[in-house]
């Protein structure tokens, strides 16, 4: 792949993981606090979303895999993603009605519209050919524009909220920020459009039940791994979800979340170019281990943060978000791998709509029970345990518990496969 064409391709990823954190960190507390529908009623509006969107992943991808069959271009498909998405983001965060059935369907059309250029898109990087750590090249610096973009969806409205002196969820600042994203959407898909050059180095030729089946039967690591990619992000999203209000009600810091976000992502950017250097030397799972204990290591330092010992809470971030950043890059780059075993017909649109669904599987279970669950025990003043406040039950000690099952996974993932710490 050229230059022109890895740049072009990598920027699709600065405003769509930029929409995506405004879509899923920012959005239901906006919608909450801002524009007034309960937090419940959110949190159980995103997670019978993402059960829908289970469905619609999986017909996605299907069809995608179809098209690439036919010869058909998964470029044209990536635009038509973008452009209905960028609709989606409008009716979010210009239109802005209180209406739950308007908030219902802009959010849904969001979710379906950046499936369809998700899964193709991402499926790029899968299917790169294992040469000179090509593919581990290209999702780093997908990688790094994603988090860009992520640091950018924070500092603007962020500094917009200072420069007009208004709180950061209000309507006027997400409106404006929607807007700037709408522009960036724009002028990517053009980018994209006259930059890029599509090239597809493996082509399916059938996909059929009996195939996947056969596909999944043979290879044994398909499904270990993706127990380690849904339970890694559902740890990852119980946090994400509720960052906002740990910093906000817990730290009673909240006129500085946007802050600490911009530090957290800066940190997890700042630590990408190390995890691409030192990558390039040990297997993927190895890496994963790495970063899922330093991440394990960090977190634990939570359970002493409160308001008067907020500062704790840097040191936090500072090491999770090195620990975070190489959860960017493998899952793409082990999923390539695993399907490096039948080149003839990898099927890796399929495969990455699979893996799509476990990770809106993962976040929708996560926002379902994290605010569904924190905001009901919040409305009816009920406290699971009396010496521990709610908030650190749903933000530290699930997340917690199941971060060091995931690595309890990964261990026995590389035991099983005999994967050893250098490739």
């Amino acid at each position: 792949m050229s230059l022109k064409s890895i740049l072009s391709y990598s920027f699709q990823s600065f405003y769509l993981a930029g929409s995506f954190l405004l879509l899923f960190v920012f959005l239901p507390t906006f919608y909450n606090l801002s524009i007034g529908i309960s937090l419940s009623v959110i949190g159980l509006v995103i997670l019978i979303s993402r059960f829908f969107d289970v469905f619609s992943d999986f017909l996605i991808g299907y069809l995608t895999e179809k098209r690439v069959i036919s010869g058909r271009s998964r470029k044209n498909q990536i635009l038509l993603g973008i452009i209905i998405f960028i609709f989606s983001l409008f009716g979010l965060y210009v239109f802005q009605s209180s209406n739950i059935y308007y908030f219902i369907f802009f959010y849904n059309l969001a979710l379906i519209s950046y499936s369809i250029a998700i899964i193709p898109y991402d499926s790029i990087v899968i299917d790169q050919k294992k040469i000179l750590k090509k593919r581990f090249r290209l999702a780093a610096v997908k990688e790094v524009f994603a988090i860009l973009g992520v640091l950018a969806a924070l500092i603007i409205p962020t500094t917009i909220s200072n420069l007009n002196n208004v709180e950061l969820l209000n309507p006027d600042v997400i409106k404006t920020s929607g807007f700037i994203f709408i522009s960036l959407a724009i002028i990517g898909g053009l980018i994209f459009y006259f930059f890029y050059d599509d090239e597809l180095n493996y082509k399916p030729n059938e996909i059929s039940w009996i195939k996947l089946k056969t596909f999944i039967k043979k290879n044994k690591k398909i499904l270990p791994f993706s127990y380690i990619t849904f339970f890694n992000l559902l740890a990852n999203n119980f946090t994400a979800n509720l960052f906002i209000i740990f910093v906000s009600e817990y730290l009673g810091l909240s006129d500085y979340a946007g802050h600490l976000l911009i530090l957290y992502f800066l940190i997890t950017l700042i630590s990408t170019p190390f995890w691409y250097f030192f990558g390039k030397k040990f297997s993927n799972m190895f890496l994963l281990q790495i970063g899922t204990s330093i991440t394990i290591f960090g977190f634990l330092f939570v359970i002493f943060t409160s308001s008067d010992y907020w500062q704790i809470y840097i040191f936090v971030i500072l090491i999770t978000g090195i620990g975070i950043g190489i959860d960017l890059i493998i899952p793409q780059i082990e999923l390539a791998d695993i399907l490096d075993v039948n080149n003839e017909n990898r099927l890796s649109q399929f495969f990455t709509s699979f893996f799509s669904i476990i990770r809106k599987a993962a976040i929708g279970i996560a926002a379902g029970i994290a605010l569904t669950g924190y905001g009901y025990l919040q409305s009816i003043n009920f406290t699971i345990h009396p010496n521990i406040p709610n908030i650190m039950i749903f933000y530290f000690f699930i997340p917690l518990t199941i971060k060091l099952f995931v690595l309890i996974l990964v261990m026995r993932y590389r035991s099983k496969f005999n994967v050893s710490i250098r490739e």
